[in-house]
């Protein structure tokens, strides 16, 4: 639901949309977003800190402590909200008319589309507040929910205001509304989740030294995420205008959804490790991480070879012929990066997991650096392409180094394991490819395109299964993921 659902009604509502607004406020409505998560940098990885902090409570029953972190974040939070909205306005004016490429007839649309993005800031903060907590209790199928909800509602009400005549200032202002009505529906759900839970913004200086600690390094991961995944679109905005950016932005959501998929298959790794850390349990870690990376790089690639190999004739089918000749090639390139960091998920969340969160952050900052040096110096010769292929070489250098890392340093061992995990699947992903390559002779429509795509992906687990590469363990974090979907909670320290 949480993966499926937003890709089918982002594959239904995103033609009509794009069209109706065009690619120029398309374009400037994807940078409105971006600019809110840049700002999130002001939370000074306060949201990762308490998720763990609250974890750790919930797991010794600890729930009046729970509180102290929770009135304690809101409260910063709505600081640093009222912080981030005063800048967001001091800086619209030398944003819009200096850094984007803003067409004359969009100037004044942006201007008060980037105002309203102001509270707006503050609104997700908040949010934000009350979707950790469920994640912390490993109740992700309310967070899921939640998100799913808030996803549909924007996209709808986004189709019924361009329907009536409305333009991209009536959209944001309904995605503000929207974000502002879930905020007590949000609250009432949480409490029922945890009925000691009291809501209030109570500032407690000792609680905040204390999230600050191991905050400091999830603001380093947070600056270094940010950049990876944000400053490319500001940039393309800035050198190519607008326009470019919905070229890119198009088939860069969909091969996201790779990042997407693994984070919500993954996300229990992060409590989880931090149980069997506490507890010693290095075995059961082990096995976590190797079943868990080889069924992570299974499910990487099998959704990624039919992303990259009908990329030309799902967008001409989806989006139009000129659309496709504009961003099929950035579509592959994207999809193999978007692979690439989600490979790294398992590893980064064992990190985190033993409070060595440092080590996501230098090697994110590193990636980020690397992709906007090769951005600057390729996008101007190569356009939207140069831009992705940036992006893909610095997540193709960089994740291998943090895996390897990560094992050699805080798993210890030889730093090498991943590629082990890693060959057999890619012999599948290989044959499995090729034989995509063949069925796009049959790419007639929408509907067959995406309906060899499914048949390709499937392709995997069947290749999988008659090379004899299953093992029992693949079989055992499946069921696992699958009480997971379901909403069950997994437990501390789950017998993986």
């Amino acid at each position: 639901m949480e993966y499926g659902w937003p890709v089918l009604i982002a594959l239904m509502a995103t033609p009509y949309i794009v069209r109706t607004l065009g690619p120029s406020a398309y374009g400037l409505l994807s940078i409105v977003g971006v600019t809110l998560g840049l700002f999130s940098v002001l939370d000074l990885g306060i949201g990762g800190a308490a998720t763990r902090q609250i974890a750790a409570l919930f797991e010794a029953e600890r729930h009046e402590d729970i509180n102290t972190v929770v009135s304690t974040v809101l409260a910063f939070y709505l600081m640093i909200g009222a912080v981030g909205a005063m800048g967001i306005v001091l800086l619209t004016n030398t944003f819009v008319t200096t850094w984007l490429a803003v067409p004359p007839d969009l100037m004044a649309t942006a201007r008060i589309a980037f105002y309203v993005s102001a509270p707006a800031f503050m609104v997700s903060l908040v949010l934000s507040t009350f979707t950790a907590i469920p994640r912390a209790m490993q109740r992700y199928d309310i967070a899921s929910t939640a998100a799913v909800v808030l996803n549909t509602l924007t996209t709808l009400l986004t189709v019924v205001l361009l329907a009536a005549g409305q333009g991209l200032l009536a959209i944001v202002i309904a995605g503000l509304a929207i974000n502002v009505a879930a905020i007590p529906v949000l609250v009432m759900i949480t409490r029922r989740t945890l009925p000691t839970l009291r809501v209030r913004a109570r500032f407690d200086p000792s609680t905040f030294r204390e999230l600050m600690t191991f905050g400091s390094y999830f603001l380093l991961s947070s600056v270094g995420v940010l950049i990876l995944y944000q400053a490319d679109k500001l940039l393309l905005g800035s050198f190519l205008g607008l326009g470019a950016v919905t070229f890119y932005v198009v088939p860069g959501a969909l091969a996201q959804r790779l990042q997407g998929l693994t984070a919500a298959a993954t996300n229990i790794v992060f409590p989880v490790s931090s149980a069997l850390f506490e507890s010693n349990a290095h075995a059961a870690l082990l096995r976590l991480y190797r079943e868990g990376s080889r069924l992570v790089f299974a499910m990487v690639v099998a959704l990624a070879v039919p992303l990259a190999v009908f990329a030309e004739p799902f967008l001409r089918h989806w989006m139009g012929a000129e659309f496709a000749a504009r961003s099929w090639l950035a579509m592959v390139l994207l999809t193999a990066t978007y692979a690439s960091l989600s490979a790294t998920s398992m590893a980064w969340g064992i990190a985190n997991g033993s409070g060595r969160a440092r080590i996501n952050a230098v090697f994110t900052l590193g990636i980020a650096a690397a992709n906007i040096v090769l951005f600057i110096w390729w996008v101007r010769p190569f356009g939207i392409p140069g831009a992705a292929a940036a992006y893909l070489v610095s997540a193709a250098v960089g994740a291998p180094l943090l895996i390897a890392y990560i094992e050699r340093h805080v798993l210890k061992l030889s730093g090498v394991e991943f590629v082990r995990l890693l060959w057999r699947i890619g012999i599948v992903g290989v044959v499995q490819a090729a034989l995509g390559l063949c069925f796009r002779i049959w790419t007639v429509n929408l509907w067959t395109t995406m309906g060899l795509m499914i048949v390709t992906a499937l392709l995997f687990p069947l290749g999988y299964w008659t090379f004899g590469f299953m093992q029992v363990g693949d079989r055992r974090l499946v069921s696992l993921l699958l009480q997971r979907a379901r909403g069950n909670t997994l437990g501390s320290a789950p017998e993986v």
